[in-house]
């Protein structure tokens, strides 16, 4: 089976025609895998970034998203059914080794939903992970109409998801942004762009001196975001990414596949709810590639893999 691998942290991504073809256990499905995505989850296993925390089993086949075709189905599935099209995505798991960067993957039932008729399979391929994590990310801030919100990575695959839920429910979007990135995000629903890489704070606190009512970090990894102190008294902070920091109001976000959150994002992308913009796609071939693109350039939206 093709797939693209890693063989130790720091080498390059590698395509070999030469991985075991998974077969479906019980409670799994196997999927003949259509579309995928890059996430900087994938640049971090590549990485070894949490090799310490979590034991790998290499090779690591990389890639978290899919879109597919159900190929089999283990003992005990019953939501879906072999030929069925669905999206979702694999666990990271424990050893880290399975990835969607391939011709087949075999991932729990739970992992996955039946994708819309009316959702492109390349659209679905890149949906699972970033979506999935804005649904929950927004839900933690309970956003009401008239509510104001910052969005800090609002050009990303998160951030962008989550500029357009906070729209749908009704609030005033702030997001940090590039003169370039202006139309883009007006695109997504952002009401007033901030000068990224200016004076954030400052900018706020002008138009908003009692503060904004909620706040989304999709960027600060792994330490107390530093627009804390923009929400006012009572407001609420969330993030998927360790930075909201503790206390009443903050909400850190693990992220977990699940059916429940996967049929919500399978409805908000059919009915139009949310889009997720493609800035480009790759060949299975050139995965690598698709990888550097994501952590040497400034994305906007998502980088597709093409797998069949």
């Amino acid at each position: 089976m093709r797939a693209v691998t890693v063989s130790g942290f720091g080498a390059p991504p590698t395509v070999r025609d030469d991985v075991p073809e998974p077969v479906a256990g019980p409670g799994q499905v196997l999927v003949r895998v259509r579309a995928s995505s890059v996430n900087w989850f994938d640049a971090d296993t590549a990485h070894g970034v949490f090799a310490a925390a979590v034991p790998h089993h290499l090779p690591v086949t990389l890639g978290r998203d899919f879109a597919g075709t159900v190929e089999a189905l283990g003992a005990g599935v019953r939501t879906v059914k072999v030929g069925d099209e669905v999206f979702g995505e694999v666990p990271a798991g424990e050893p880290v080794h399975r990835g969607a960067w391939a011709e087949l993957v075999a991932t729990g039932e739970h992992t996955l939903v039946r994708r819309p008729t009316a959702l492109d399979a390349g659209i679905a391929g890149v949906a699972a992970l970033a979506a999935t994590t804005a649904v929950m990310t927004v839900d933690a801030l309970d956003l009401a109409s008239g509510d104001t919100v910052l969005v800090v990575g609002a050009t990303g695959g998160v951030g962008g998801i989550a500029v357009q839920l906070a729209r749908a429910a009704g609030a005033t979007v702030l997001a940090p942004g590039l003169p370039e990135d202006e139309e883009y995000l007006r695109g997504l629903g952002v009401h007033e762009i901030l000068p990224r890489g200016g004076d954030v704070i400052g900018a706020v606190r002008e138009h908003h001196p009692e503060g904004v009512d909620a706040l989304l970090d999709a960027v600060t990894a792994y330490e107390i975001t530093p627009f804390g102190d923009l929400v006012r008294s009572g407001g609420r902070i969330a993030s998927p990414t360790e930075a909201a920091g503790y206390g009443p109001g903050r909400t850190n976000v693990s992220h977990g596949p699940c059916t429940e959150i996967l049929t919500r994002v399978a409805r908000h992308l059919a009915d139009g709810t949310i889009t997720i913009p493609v800035q480009e796609t790759y060949d299975l071939a050139d995965a690598a590639k698709a990888l550097k693109a994501l952590t040497a350039h400034h994305t906007r939206g998502k980088i597709a893999v093409r797998v069949t």
